[in-house]
């Protein structure tokens, strides 16, 4: 799916990508400031404007993160090729938010949630970070959605 500046995506995927793009700024935050889903999703309900967001999509992704963090991270972990104190901590949030949807959104193509997480860590990560997420994502599909990659 590219990402042309004249081709608008139909709401309901919009709203997604914002919920997304949201996400990974919680999960950021979250990181940095030792803080519950439950305070963060607070503070960005009250902070941002989630008129046009997909709300229950961030939400959940929020509270699943963290309630099966070292479910999660013993998914992604394995995959770094280095230790995961020397990844960027946005490219960290970004492979949470894919792998949440790898194991929980079924209906969304492993394709999607890895071209959405290379836009994630292109807008807010390191340089060259998205090459990256890219290679790790596609070894975490491999592993949660073999039957779909075949």
């Amino acid at each position: 799916m590219s990402h042309k500046k004249n081709k608008r995506l139909p709401e309901p995927l919009a709203r997604k990508h914002r919920a997304r793009k949201r996400l990974v700024q919680a999960l950021y935050q979250m990181h940095f400031n030792d803080l519950s889903a439950k305070t963060v999703i607070e503070q960005f309900l009250e902070e941002q404007d989630f008129a046009k967001v997909d709300t229950e999509f961030f939400k959940q992704a929020l509270r699943y993160i963290e309630a099966n963090r070292s479910e999660v991270e013993s998914i992604i972990d394995p995959h770094l090729g280095r230790d995961k104190n020397a990844i960027g901590a946005v490219e960290y949030a970004v492979l949470n938010m894919a792998t949440y949807e790898f194991l929980n959104h079924i209906e969304t193509p492993f394709k999607v949630i890895i071209n959405e997480a290379i836009l994630m860590a292109t807008e807010f990560g390191a340089e060259g970070g998205h090459t990256f997420v890219n290679g790790v994502l596609t070894q975490v599909a491999k592993k949660t959605r073999a039957a779909e990659m075949e």
